[in-house]
């Protein structure tokens, strides 16, 4: 497949499946998007709606009337950030909660640094689309509260209760281990504050993004490895030995995509060499030729094909391509789209894609939308290639 024919095959994609989907799933009657459609495809009208979907899909419509002009994608925005405005965020002690009921009754109100950066990664991505004062406000808003509330010396403390008091990190804690700093958090935080300084260029998010980098760089980056730590405590030391290919090959593009603002530039080449390190690693350990394994975790490797993972390997090798002219990351990159097509977008009318196949290349039976899954990183996906190749 030529470059022309890729870029040509996502736009199609994204206009004729992905954001059909989506906007399926507007709730007219309550607001907000349903969160919850089974394997089946049955939706859960009464489901709980996370506010980590929601602001995705803010970010996600947004990010579409950005690129491609839809005025209904702008509408499509309008009513994420309606919902998120008005039953998410939590007028009694600021911030957003985790979860609302179908009505917009608060459910989960957990406060969690991970749901607050993609508040700002959609909020700053709204006013880019509407110019709405009112989503600046509330992204500033988040912002003062990570930087004055979460924020310590060595990163950010992830978990809080309704009024602010930190809690233990259950809600991005994985594999029987309480991690009070994950990468995972810390690399949303770092997409956001990227987000929000390029629609606004000033001096406080530019230093606590700056800050953020060199925390990547010095601290949650493994040096000579090409990986990133996990899951750590509170001194960046790992508690399990574990690789997330996955958020490796995301982390690389993303770093980039910061880099683009740093003024430091020995800062800038450090991070560019880093990014290019983690791609070659990934490309070397974890492409089997056709798509990216999922996670070595101790010794077991989890060689099963997950939907985010693959949309940003599509992604990152794109960006290692950009980067080196090296053929052999555009060939990964198309290589990977090209299994997406095959395994994991789903071939029944009125659905979007799979979650994971295993690594017999078999649909594994979950859910099309729930709390985590969302139109972001296979709807980012395409707007980056998109974007990358206008």
């Amino acid at each position: 497949m030529d470059i022309t024919s890729f870029k040509k095959e996502l736009k199609s994609h994204l206009e004729e499946k992905i954001i059909p989907f989506w906007q399926s799933l507007k709730d007219d009657e309550f607001g907000g998007y349903y969160g919850y459609m089974d394997f089946n495809l049955n939706i859960n009208k009464k489901a709980q709606k996370g506010c980590i979907l929601n602001s995705r899909i803010l970010w996600f419509f947004s990010a579409c009337y950005n690129v491609l002009k839809s005025e209904k994608c702008k509408e499509l925005a309008f009513h994420a950030f309606e919902f998120l405005k008005n039953k998410f965020w939590d007028k009694d002690y600021e911030g957003l909660f985790w979860s609302v009921s179908l009505e917009g009754l608060p459910v989960d109100v957990t406060k969690h640094v991970y749901v607050q950066a993609f508040g700002i990664y959609g909020l700053s991505e709204y006013y880019e689309a509407s110019g709405d004062k009112e989503a600046l406000f509330l992204a500033r808003k988040l912002f003062e509260i990570l930087e004055t509330r979460c924020k310590r010396e060595n990163g950010y403390t992830e978990q809080f209760e309704r009024n602010w008091q930190e809690k233990e990190n259950r809600f991005l804690s994985e594999n029987g281990v309480i991690a009070s700093k994950t990468m995972n958090t810390h690399l949303h935080v770092l997409e956001s504050y990227t987000n929000l300084y390029k629609v606004l260029k000033l001096d406080d998010v530019y230093e606590a993004l700056e800050w953020l980098v060199r925390l990547f760089v010095e601290k949650i980056y493994k040096k000579g490895t090409g990986h990133f730590k996990v899951f750590c405590d509170d001194n960046w030391n790992e508690l399990i030995k574990a690789v997330s290919y996955g958020h490796d090959i995301e982390a690389s593009w993303l770093l980039d995509e910061t880099a683009k603002y740093l003024r430091d530039e020995k800062l800038k080449e450090e991070v560019e060499k880093l990014t290019l390190e983690v791609a070659q690693v990934t490309l070397q350990e974890a492409f089997d030729g056709k798509s990216l394994i999922n996670e070595k975790v101790e010794d077991r490797v989890d060689r099963s094909k997950i939907w985010w993972v693959e949309a940003e390997t599509v992604v990152g090798f794109f960006n290692a391509y950009q980067k080196t002219k090296e053929e052999k990351y555009l060939d990964a990159a198309i290589k990977t789209w090209e299994f997406i097509k095959e395994y994991l977008v789903d071939k029944r009318k009125n659905s979007e894609w799979l979650w994971k196949v295993d690594e017999n290349l078999n649909p594994v039976q979950m859910p099309i939308v729930e709390p985590w899954k969302c139109p972001y990183h296979n709807g980012r996906m395409c707007l980056e290639i998109i974007k990358r190749l206008n």
